[in-house]
């Protein structure tokens, strides 16, 4: 580890395209991990730019680790938090605990500079390395059900114990994604759509009250199914035409994790949460 020297993630245009550049060789996919994508990710953000930390070989990137600003609403109460959002090793420095101290300074700094806490969604393969060793709670898997028709909307949410709270600045920066397309429908509430990697398939990413937020009609592309990903008691494979994908289907099961930063936050109890595919960068 004493090779590396460890310093905090900037926002400049210099660490923007560094880590874009990271993140498109480890992943693959230059087509996301533009330096527009990333700027709008990291620094255009309404709650505060991205807290976090890079490990440095000489000059060179060799991993990152990034969390983004949020407001949620924990047992009535609003807390500055942050969502765990990118990470990224090298492979030429992979093996050697990076992500580990990256995620550990940058949870220090963070409660440091009064946030509350850390949550996440992560996947088969990464979930071991949060709650084992990183100490996240694994909250629950993610619903995900495929089928036809409207899902319940409810627009009070005091009844669930943990919600995010979008303000209007923050949904309006969210669905400004420089790479996805939005379809916005407003009837009962403000609905929004994306289309999804399978032909005839959308995703419904959020439900919002329609008072509340003034978001222009956009129509989403057509389709036939309709998939929902995320928490809420109220929408199960008994809802009108739904059924639960198993996760052999899956492409890969997702996991809601989250961590305290500060002593008087309790657990979150996977049926009082309240979280929707919009919360996290899935779309």
């Amino acid at each position: 580890m004493s090779d590396y020297q460890i310093r905090q993630t900037t926002t400049d245009a210099t660490g923007i395209a560094t880590a874009a550049s990271l993140l498109s060789e480890v992943f693959g996919k230059p087509e996301l991990f533009t330096t527009g994508y990333v700027q709008w990710q990291y620094a255009d953000n309404p709650d505060g730019t991205i807290v976090g930390f890079n490990a440095y070989a000489g000059e060179a990137l060799a991993a990152h680790y990034v969390t983004q600003p949020m407001v949620s609403v924990i047992n009535g109460v609003r807390h500055r938090g942050l969502l765990s959002l990118n990470t990224a090793t090298h492979p030429g420095h992979q093996g050697k605990g990076l992500f580990v101290k990256l995620a550990d300074q940058t949870y220090q700094h963070a409660a440091d500079h009064g946030y509350d806490f850390v949550i996440g969604v992560a996947n088969q393969n990464s979930v071991h390395g949060f709650t084992k060793k990183l100490g996240f709670q694994l909250v629950g898997q993610l619903h995900a059900l495929l089928g036809m028709g409207a899902l319940p909307y409810a627009d009070d949410l005091s009844g669930f114990s943990y919600y995010k709270d979008w303000s209007p600045e923050a949904l309006a920066w969210r669905l400004r994604n420089p790479v996805n397309q939005y379809g916005v429908a407003t009837s009962r509430c403000v609905t929004v759509s994306s289309a999804t990697a399978y032909p005839m398939i959308s995703a419904t990413l959020g439900r919002f009250d329609k008072k509340k937020y003034a978001l222009n009609p956009c129509a989403a592309s057509f389709s036939m199914l309709n998939l929902w990903i995320g928490v809420d008691r109220n929408i199960t494979s008994k809802t009108n035409f739904y059924f639960n994908i198993p996760n052999r289907l899956r492409p890969a099961p997702l996991y809601l994790i989250f961590k305290p930063l500060k002593g008087g936050l309790a657990p979150l109890h996977f049926d009082d949460v309240y979280f929707q595919a919009l919360d996290f960068d899935a779309y």
